[in-house]
Formats: structure tokens, sequence, C-alpha cells
């Protein structure tokens, strides 16, 4: 009897110490696999698609551009959308097949992974595996960099991106880019010499298929005394994109601009009489979403533009679909698809 006893006091106090070690190795991966990633502030879609998160990527076209493209990504769980944000900038099959129709694609190279992510006051830290080194130039170089620190920065919660590769700082990548300190925006797309103190982001369009067209921003020079005004920033949008960039713009380079007013949210935009010889209604559109992107850029995403009205030489005009009682929106995004 006291045998049977000391068998059962045993089998009892081995299954008891089997569930702690069970339970100790889950908190033990748990604690290993902790996600510091913040939440970011999203626009929430609609609630058929609440598994998907309206998120802006950069990929790239033909020509070397970085385009934004607002995409719906799963996010499944809650979190981890940044993440998933990098995963779908990966060159893979999938990804290369979402965007092939319009003839973009990822900028990462295949197999990058993300071993981990963490966002704290701002900075966002990403740790992405060997496979991230296989590239061939300095441009291949700059670009996928960019892309990596323009996507992470839509989200609210990032200002500046350090980049690590299997758990480690370096202090260059291969074709020299400095990447011992974080990075943050800065001269995307840029088109320019650097000897001019000032600086502009305009957008003009591109295409690789003929048939969709897409929106680029592109950082110009300019040469200003003092400040960049809104003026000068769309007299650099009208000079057009240099002859040999691919790129294109239907804004007529007769067009003058008189001024410009911020009122309330509302830019007044004061064209000479030109502008009313434009009567292609969806030429008007193009126009009219390149300067509202260009003075949303310029007044920073703040939101103090909210809205752009066009005019004539003092007096608000209709311009193709945009009616000068209601003025037309900036585009929240550049692109969607």
């Amino acid at each position: 009897m006291e045998r049977k006893k000391l068998i059962a006091i045993v089998l009892s106090a081995c299954l008891v110490l089997s569930l702690v070690v069970w339970k100790g190795t889950g908190m033990l991966k748990a604690f290993l696999n902790k996600d510091n990633e913040q939440v970011p502030v999203l626009i929430e879609s609609p609630e058929d698609d609440q598994n998907l998160r309206n998120t802006v990527l950069y990929y790239k076209d033909d020509k070397g551009f970085l385009v934004p493209v607002m995409r719906k990504i799963p996010w499944p769980e809650g979190k981890g959308i940044g993440k998933a944000a990098i995963r779908a900038l990966v060159d893979n099959p999938a990804n290369r097949a979402d965007m092939e129709d319009i003839g973009l694609a990822p900028v990462l190279p295949a197999n990058t992974e993300v071993i981990g992510m963490s966002i704290t006051d701002g900075l966002c830290r990403v740790d992405l595996t060997a496979d991230f080194l296989n590239y061939g130039s300095k441009e291949d170089e700059f670009a996928i960099a960019k892309a990596i620190v323009y996507t992470l920065t839509e989200f609210p919660t990032v200002d500046n991106v350090q980049i690590m590769i299997e758990g480690k700082h370096p202090k260059q990548l291969t074709y020299g880019l400095n990447v011992s300190n974080p990075l943050a925006r800065r001269n995307i797309n840029y088109s320019g010499n650097g000897k001019n103190k000032g600086k502009v982001i305009v957008y003009y369009q591109g295409t690789v298929t003929g048939m969709d067209n897409y929106f680029v921003p592109v950082t110009k020079d300019i040469q200003v005394e003092e400040n960049v005004t809104a003026v000068a920033a769309l007299e650099t949008l009208i000079a057009g994109p240099s002859e040999d960039s691919g790129l294109f713009s239907t804004i007529p380079s007769s067009l003058q601009v008189r001024n410009v007013d911020l009122v309330d949210g509302v830019a007044y935009v004061n064209f000479n009489e030109d502008i009313k010889e434009i009567k292609d209604a969806s030429i008007a559109q193009d126009i009219v979403k390149s300067i509202a992107l260009t003075l949303k850029e310029y007044y920073g995403n703040d939101n103090s533009v909210e809205k752009i009205s066009v005019m004539a030489d003092g007096k608000e005009i209709n311009f193709g679909e945009v009616a000068k009682e209601e003025p037309a929106a900036i585009p929240t995004f550049a692109n969607e698809y």
C-alpha cells in the first residue's frame, strides 16, 4: 500500500512539473518574441475590410522613381502593421503580381525577412536578414533605404528609421550609404545638383504601361534668397520635369501663378487667364491633383491646407469638375491601387 502511495505521489509530481515546464517554455517564447511595435494611427478601412488597413507603400517604376501607393494590406491581429508593410515591399511573385498591371515593382531584394521591429519615441528600429544586402548598385541601395524610410514614416508614430542587419548596427551599407545614425525623410527622387539652397517637392506623372498613370514626388532645387514661397513651389511645378526623366505634366508651361492665399484651410490659387483655356475635364483633374499634392508638401502634412480653389485673375472659376462654389479636397493619397 505504501509503495502504491509513493508511486502515485511521484506520478503527480511529474505531471505538475511537466505542466510548469510547458507553461514556462511558452512564456519564454512569448518574451523572446515580444513585439515592441507601437500601433500606428491609421485611416480606418470599411467594416467589410476589417482585417485590412490602408497603408502607403513605396514601389519603384522602370525609371527608378519611388512611387507612393496606398494599398489595403492584411492586419489580422491588430498589430505588426509596420512589419506587414515592409514584407509587402519584398520582391516575390505575389508582391510583383500585385503591381504588375501598372508597371511598378517591389524594391526589397528577394528573401528579405523582418527579424524584428520596435518603435520608441518616434524611432523605428527594423532588423532585417542579410538577404536585404542582395542588390547590385549604389542607386539600388539608395532607393531601397528610402523606400523603407518613407514607408515606415508614413505612420504618425515614426519619425526616423534605424536599419539593422541580423541584429547589428552597420555603419554603412555595401555601396557606402551611412546608416550609423537613424534615417529621416530627405530628398525623395532628387533631381538637382545640390548647389541651390532651396528645395521643393512637386508632383509629376509617370506611366509604364501607357494606360495607367501615377503621380510621382520629385525633389527639385530652387533658387531663393530667403524662404521658399507657395508661388515659387508652383512655378517649379509648372516648369515641368527634365526631358530625360521619363515623367510628364499636363500643366501648360504658359500658365502663370499670380498669388496663393491660404484662408481657413482653403488654398486660393490665382492664375493668369490661360487657365481658362483648359477645357478637358480629365486634364483639369490631373492639374488640380498635381497642384494639390504639391501644396500639401509645401504646407506640410499637418492638415493646414484642406482644399484648393482655382482662380483666374482674382476670380474663382469652375475648372473641370471643380465648381467654384465647392473647392477641391486635397487628396489623402497620391495613388491608390
